[in-house]
């Protein structure tokens, strides 16, 4: 896979860096002047320095500190936890809203399908004899209509894409809640509709529409998954970026037969789509950095180790930066009530 050529997690690196060292230069100036210096008319006499007013500069620097350099070790230092405080709340993609009996004409109108005739994919709306819906069922417009509709007509038109979903972990799963007669404890299997509104999909889309809007339907199911995602340089570079060249959910899972990539030759094979030259131990990196117990127990045995490491390193570094904080604001705190309390002697 390409490199950035803005590199912009490297120009951040360099900004907090130089934060860093500015404010430090300020901090050690104010508090390098001595107590006392050679009085040059009186050979060895001591005078004290003439009392000077904090410069504000040195005020800032002394109080905001030990909030830079907590920042600089937070960015500096991987925080695998940092996953978990992200900002991605999953949402339902542009264009796969969730189906309904109803169709707004307006949005039907800008969509991909709009040249398509209804009956072609609905045929004659009877059901055993009777038009469907029946206004006289009981159920009528309160069965979900994804989990009613034949798919199987998104096959004249979408034929290797059907093709694929059938080999899929997706069909494998609604195979088998039609065979015990209902959902797994995640919910019902998706099907075409979970992740396409025939309705109102656009056409046309660039790669990185395509590849957002595919990430955030992933979401959706697999929120865990998507918050690692996007805490990776792989979410950060094509979701945050825009960054085509990046990999997307779609890349290393596919679009349709959605791999689950549990087997390491698997997972070796997608990597190697885009890092040609990647050994065998390129397969145990880890890219989902799982926190649930149930996504945990799916890794392999060698990635559930490292998980242990990178969760542990995570934990230390979290307990460092908190007692940094606590110290470095502690120290102030007590330095400004020793000022005020000096101040306050001067006045009695």
């Amino acid at each position: 896979m390409g490199t950035l050529q803005t590199r912009p997690s490297t120009m951040r690196y360099e900004r907090a860096e130089t934060i860093f060292r500015l404010l430090s230069r300020l901090s050690r100036s104010h508090a390098s002047r001595g107590n006392a210096y050679q009085d040059a008319s009186r050979p060895g006499s001591v005078k004290p320095w003439p009392k000077q007013k904090q410069t504000p500069a040195a005020t800032i620097a002394h109080l905001f500190f030990p909030l830079f350099a907590a920042f600089c070790i937070v960015m500096l230092v991987p925080a695998p936890f940092q996953c978990a405080w992200a900002k991605t709340t999953p949402q339902a993609a542009p264009g796969t809203a969730a189906s309904t009996w109803f169709v707004e004409m307006n949005r039907f109108s800008n969509a991909a399908h709009t040249a398509v005739k209804c009956e072609e994919c609905h045929g004659t709306m009877t059901e055993e004899g009777k038009k469907h819906p029946d206004p006289e069922a009981p159920g009528y417009l309160k069965q979900d209509p994804k989990r009613t509709f034949d798919y199987k007509n998104c096959e004249k038109c979408h034929k290797k894409a059907y093709e694929r979903y059938t080999k899929g972990a997706h069909a494998e799963a609604l195979a088998k809640e039609k065979k015990d007669g209902k959902a797994s404890e995640t919910g019902p299997a998706p099907v075409c509709g979970d992740c396409h509104a025939a309705h109102y999909a656009p056409s046309h889309l660039s790669r990185t529409e395509t590849g957002i809007n595919a990430a955030e339907t992933c979401g959706t199911c697999h929120p865990n998954q998507m918050r690692s995602y996007l805490a990776n340089y792989h979410g950060k570079a094509a979701v945050n970026l825009d960054y085509e060249k990046a990999a997307f959910c779609t890349d290393c899972h596919g679009a349709h037969d959605c791999r689950s990539l549990k087997e390491k030759e698997n997972t070796l094979a997608a990597c190697r789509r885009c890092h040609f030259d990647a050994p065998p131990s390129f397969a145990d990196v880890i890219i989902h950095d799982a926190t649930a117990a149930a996504d945990v127990q799916e890794k392999s045995e060698t990635k559930q180790k490292g998980l242990k490491v990178v969760h542990m390193l995570g934990w230390i570094s979290l307990v460092f930066v908190v007692t940094l904080l606590v110290f470095f604001y502690s120290h102030s705190s007590l330095l400004l009530l020793r000022k005020i309390h000096e101040k306050l002697r001067k006045r009695k």
